[in-house]
């Protein structure tokens, strides 16, 4: 057999492994949604779920300080967004960001706003949207205690702006402002930190495929990264469950 025969039985065998995939990711989903619908009649209502939730979560050893839900999908649900920036409230998680790598929330924030008031008028004072983009108060801290921090964040936010540190770095070495032995780990961590944002605890995946889509290359590095169920909507069942599942993770930091 030669080389290019080789190469297009190699490629043809791939071609079937992705399909299959495709395929059974497919079913597995649409089982998944099916089952969701029948079993959507005896569901406990809202209120009740959330006491659950609270009761459920409240004597955990860790709540994630900094969650971050990952869209890898083109369809992005804004009601979605709307009951889990609701349920971060009730759990008192101060830091929610949520990351598409097209800008999808950044383009649409006017209607994620106004989605959120027309569904959690209740709760609309709770929040402060994009804590990240705006200067630091005197004392050093975005935002306050008693509110959740909504980010809504894109490539620009993460492989875009390493990008556009490392021009910066370069053309500080070129002009001789800048000595290349003084770029170290330390300034480079300076560099991109996003102040008065704590590094993500948990991300968790909403799509079919469990990659991080390049949310914060440079601050996950000991996030705890779940996938989302891909259902019509999320639940607070499923988003218990992933906190759960996160609270019984034991970070080992390479050890």
């Amino acid at each position: 057999m030669n080389v290019n025969v080789a190469n297009v039985l190699l490629r043809t065998l791939l071609a079937l492994a992705h399909l299959f995939h495709n395929l059974y990711t497919a079913i597995r989903y649409a089982c998944d949604a099916t089952y969701r619908w029948f079993m959507e009649p005896w569901r406990a209502g809202t209120t009740a779920e959330l006491d659950t939730l609270v009761r459920t979560l409240a004597k955990a050893n860790k709540i994630p300080k900094h969650l971050v839900i990952v869209l890898g999908l083109c369809d992005e649900s804004i009601l979605d967004c709307v009951r889990i920036i609701g349920w971060c409230i009730t759990l008192d998680i101060p830091y929610i960001s949520f990351f598409d790598r097209n800008g999808f929330f950044k383009k649409n924030e006017i209607n994620l706003k106004e989605e959120f008031a027309r569904k959690r008028p209740d709760l609309v004072e709770h929040i402060t949207w994009n804590p990240h983009a705006k200067a630091p108060s005197q004392n050093g801290v975005i935002g306050s205690k008693s509110k959740i921090n909504v980010s809504l964040l894109s490539d620009i936010d993460s492989k875009g702006k390493i990008v556009t540190l490392t021009q910066s770095l370069a053309k500080a070495v070129s002009t001789g402002n800048l000595d290349s032995e003084e770029i170290t780990d330390q300034l480079i961590t300076e560099k991109l930190q996003i102040k008065g944002m704590p590094d993500p605890d948990l991300a968790l995946i909403y799509g079919y495929t469990c990659s991080t889509h390049g949310v914060l290359p440079w601050h996950t590095r000991t996030t705890e990264f779940l996938m989302l169920p891909m259902y019509v909507s999320i639940s607070v069942k499923d988003f218990t469950c992933l906190l759960e599942r996160y609270n019984k993770c034991v970070q080992r930091y390479g050890k």
